[in-house]
């Protein structure tokens, strides 16, 4: 099995990258490292996250205020969308729509 980013979460990814970047290049690390966790964990054991629709499930990462959406294929996670907890949900549903 494999992790892949759609487009859009790879743009949430620099967008939240670069932000932390400018407050601190070493939280900018930190954040990436927790990133990678949950993209390491989601990746080993997908079925550990509750679904939040009826085929996209969320991580919800503990030191930063972020969700990682995903959905699983066959062969394939694809993360949907980094979401920073403060933005308005609908802005997530509207995402969910999109793609």
């Amino acid at each position: 099995m494999i992790l892949k980013l759609h487009p859009l979460a790879e743009n949430d990814l620099k967008i939240a990258l670069d932000y932390y970047y400018k407050i601190s290049p070493t939280l900018e690390k930190k954040f990436l490292a927790q990133v990678d966790r949950h993209f390491n964990t989601i990746l080993n054991t997908p079925n550990l996250y509750q679904y939040e629709t009826k085929t996209s499930q969320k991580a919800v990462m503990k030191k930063f205020p972020y969700i990682i959406m995903y959905e699983q294929y066959e062969d394939i996670i694809m993360v949907l969308a980094l979401f920073h907890t403060k933005q308005n949900p609908k802005k997530l549903t509207q995402r969910h729509e999109e793609i």
